[in-house]
C-alpha cells in the first residue's frame, strides 16, 4: 500500500504490503496530520479518487478521541499507531481500544524502548521500533501479527531480557514451552503443531500462565516472561 509505504520508509515493496494487509480493515493513527493525510489520499487514489473511504480502510486519524470514535463506528481488525500521537499516546490507545474490541489485532511504533513501557503499558501485539524500519521487522510484525500471533522486536526483546527481578510465578516447564512459542510469534494452532498437542490444551497452559502473572493477553504474559528472563527472547531475524 502506498501509504504504508509512506510512513515505513519503504520497508517493504508495495506488492508485499498489499498482500499483507488486502483482508484487513485498518485504523491507522499518527502524530503527524501531514502523514494521516498522505496515507487517506494514497488510499483513496487507488480506488480512482473515490470521495468514501474505501472499504480496507477504517480511518486514518491523530488523535486518541478521533480513534476510539473511529474503533466504535468502523469497528476495525487492525490497528496501526505510533507511540507519540497529536493528543494522547500510542500505548493508551491501543490499551483502551482492545478493551473496546477484543479481537483488534494492534502493532505499535515505539521511539524508544524502556522497561516502563513494556513492564506496565504495552498492550500491543506487535511492537516495532521506529529506528528499525526498513530492517524487515515491519513486514514480519504485520505477518505475525495478522495471524494472530504476538511480535516482540529481538532488539527490544534482547535489550530488556532478564531486566526485571521479581519472585518467580511457578510456571511449569510444558507452560513455560507453550509461551515460548508465543514469543517466537506462533498462534495457538502453530503452537499445538510445534508442541504436539491439542489446540484446547494450549488453551488451558495459556488460561493458567494469565493466572499465575496476573495478566489478561498473551502480549503482557510474553513480555513479563521475557523481562524475568524466563523465556529467550524472540530469535534474531533476517532483513
Amino acid at each position: 500500500m502506498d501509504a504504508v509505504n509512506t510512513y515505513m520508509s519503504h520497508a517493504a515493496p508495495r506488492g508485499t504490503l498489499d498482500r499483507l494487509l488486502e483482508n484487513e480493515k485498518i485504523l491507522f493513527c499518527c502524530q503527524s496530520r501531514l502523514t494521516a493525510t498522505l496515507w487517506v489520499r494514497a488510499e483513496r487514489g487507488r480506488y480512482q479518487g473515490e470521495s468514501l473511504m474505501p472499504d480496507h480502510l477504517a480511518g486514518c486519524c491523530t488523535t486518541l478521541e478521533e480513534a476510539l470514535q473511529l474503533c466504535l463506528d468502523r469497528e476495525p481488525s487492525l490497528l496501526i499507531a505510533t507511540q507519540l500521537l497529536e493528543r494522547g499516546t500510542g500505548l493508551q490507545l491501543i490499551s483502551e481500544a482492545k478493551r473496546m474490541l477484543p479481537q483488534l489485532r494492534t502493532l505499535l511504533f515505539l521511539q524508544y524502548s524502556h522497561r516502563t513501557l513494556l513492564e506496565e503499558k504495552t498492550h500491543s501485539d506487535g511492537i516495532v521500533l521506529e529506528s528499525e524500519m526498513g530492517s524487515g521487522h515491519v513486514i514480519a510484525a504485520l505477518r505475525t501479527v495478522s495471524k494472530g500471533g504476538v511480535y516482540l522486536e529481538p532488539k527490544i526483546a534482547r535489550e530488556l531480557h532478564g531486566s526485571l527481578k521479581a519472585r518467580d510465578p511457578g510456571l511449569t516447564a510444558r507452560e513455560l514451552e507453550v509461551m515460548q512459542e508465543v514469543a517466537h510469534g506462533h498462534n495457538d494452532r502453530e503452537i499445538g503443531e510445534q508442541l504436539h498437542i491439542a489446540i484446547d490444551t494450549v488453551k488451558y497452559h495459556l488460561k493458567q500462565v494469565y493466572q499465575k502473572l496476573n495478566v489478561h493477553s498473551r502480549t503482557r504474559a510474553a513480555i513479563s516472561l521475557v523481562l524475568l528472563g524466563l523465556i529467550e527472547p524472540p530469535r534474531p531475524l533476517l532483513p
